[in-house]
């Protein structure tokens, strides 16, 4: 059933890249908008936005906001940082608003998280043939716990899957660990930046606390690409506060890179597994994200916190089902970063 699915997603992969590039844009090739400054912001109408993207149809139910075309559906809610691209949860940095009797869309939002996903010819080609993976944690930093098992093992374990499906379809690999050592996180970019990767991926589980107790109830997976600069990270008490964070950092280099890597990692775990909860793309300065010098997504395979998941993540098959995910989306980012020097 699998390769089956396969298949059909690759066919709806193609067809929707080769329709998006014959799709009429109303703005310049390299994406120039009207912007409006809004308390020191810049946005574009969404109107403008609407037209370039090709986007047909536009619909409005209370603050939820469809456009439609052939191939794409992006669902906006006004005043909520939370959006939906074909069924894949991506978290933006500022929520679209009204303003003047106009829907507005943060530029940043557009050009660094939107934009490479709705246009990937775009993003500059980087032939991915080797692939460094991350397993997160390892020796005397076992990373968060569950009621019966631990963070390090288990990305360890599923980091071993990943790595022999990726040699499996045609990828040279690389592990930081390849047992319960400790690797420093400076290490683990060095490593990378040292070597011939082409892409990073660093494997993790998740918790979730309350008042320093497990809270139960988080569930699901999440995919962390690097916070582009001047902008706040997606959890971040910066965000809350309305700050950004200016610095520039080594692997914002490959801001379009990161995102359509951790948007096409995400959306193929999701298709392979329905049934758990899409927490979506998020945006963070993790350390081993924003040094390595090379496209780099963090996943976090689901909750350990939660029983249920804990559960679930504990069975072989299930992990050996998330590395095909995360391999199915690396092929696909692949696919992409080489269809123009094949």
């Amino acid at each position: 059933m699998l390769p089956r699915m396969t298949r059909h997603l690759d066919l709806i992969f193609t067809s929707l890249l080769a329709l998006s590039l014959s799709l009429p844009v109303h703005a310049d090739d390299e994406g120039t908008f009207n912007t409006v400054r809004v308390e020191g912001r810049n946005y574009i109408n969404l109107a403008d936005f609407t037209r370039f993207y090709g986007f047909s149809k536009r619909s409005q139910q209370d603050k939820v906001i469809t456009l439609r075309s052939r191939t794409r559906k992006l669902q906006l809610t006004l005043d909520s940082t939370q959006c939906r691209l074909n069924g894949i949860t991506i978290w933006l940095n500022d929520a679209p608003m009204e303003h003047r009797s106009s829907v507005l869309l943060s530029e940043t939002d557009v050009r660094k998280t939107l934009d490479p996903i709705l246009r990937p010819w775009t993003i500059p080609r980087r032939r991915v043939k080797m692939v460094m993976i991350d397993p997160g944690h390892g020796g005397q930093d076992p990373g968060t716990h569950g009621r019966r098992t631990t963070e390090k093992f288990l990305a360890l374990d599923l980091a071993t899957r990943l790595d022999k499906r990726l040699r499996d379809a045609g990828f040279e690999t690389l592990l930081t660990r390849r047992n319960d050592t400790f690797v420093s996180l400076e290490d683990r970019s060095d490593l990378a930046n040292a070597s011939d990767a082409d892409i990073f991926v660093s494997i993790h589980f998740n918790t979730a606390n309350t008042d320093d107790k497990p809270n139960p109830k988080p569930h699901g997976i999440e995919t962390f690409c690097l916070t582009p600069v001047g902008v706040s990270s997606t959890n971040s008490i910066r965000r809350r506060l309305g700050l950004g964070d200016f610095s520039a950092e080594p692997g914002n280099r490959f801001d379009t890179q990161n995102m359509i890597l951790a948007f096409l990692v995400q959306q193929r775990i999701m298709s392979i597994l329905p049934s758990a909860e899409d927490r979506g793309i998020r945006r963070a300065r993790f350390f081993v994200i924003k040094a390595t010098e090379r496209p780099s997504i963090l996943v976090e395979n689901g909750y350990l916190s939660n029983p249920a998941e804990e559960k679930r993540i504990l069975s072989a098959k299930y992990r050996d089902t998330l590395a095909a995910g995360i391999v199915e989306g690396i092929k696909r980012y692949a696919k992409l970063m080489n269809r123009e020097q094949e």
